[in-house]
């Protein structure tokens, strides 16, 4: 995904995956500023339609969606990892 915004007039390019770019848009961006999505590259059309969501859900507000949805992100690698965790206590050796 590439990411382009405009936050108080000073324009941003993020790249990477969705996680990436969200991480680094909310590590760059403040609470008080204001963004703006100047134009966005996709690598799927599953980041696509999962980007419009968390946009949508979060009323148009860039930040607050890729803040939720770093927060699902993260929730998903913990559950992962603790089950990869648990399988390898059960395997003998």
């Amino acid at each position: 995904m590439r990411l382009y915004v405009a936050v108080d007039n000073q324009k941003f390019k993020f790249v990477g995956n969705m996680a990436k770019t969200f991480q680094q848009l909310t590590e760059t961006v403040s609470e008080g500023q204001s963004v703006r999505v100047l134009t966005i590259f996709y690598d799927s059309k599953k980041e696509k339609r999962r980007f419009k969501r968390e946009l949508r859900e979060a009323g148009g507000n860039l930040l607050k969606a890729a803040q939720n949805y770093l927060n699902w992100w993260n929730t998903i690698h913990q559950r992962r990892q603790r089950r990869l965790e648990k399988l390898q206590a059960k395997r003998p050796g």
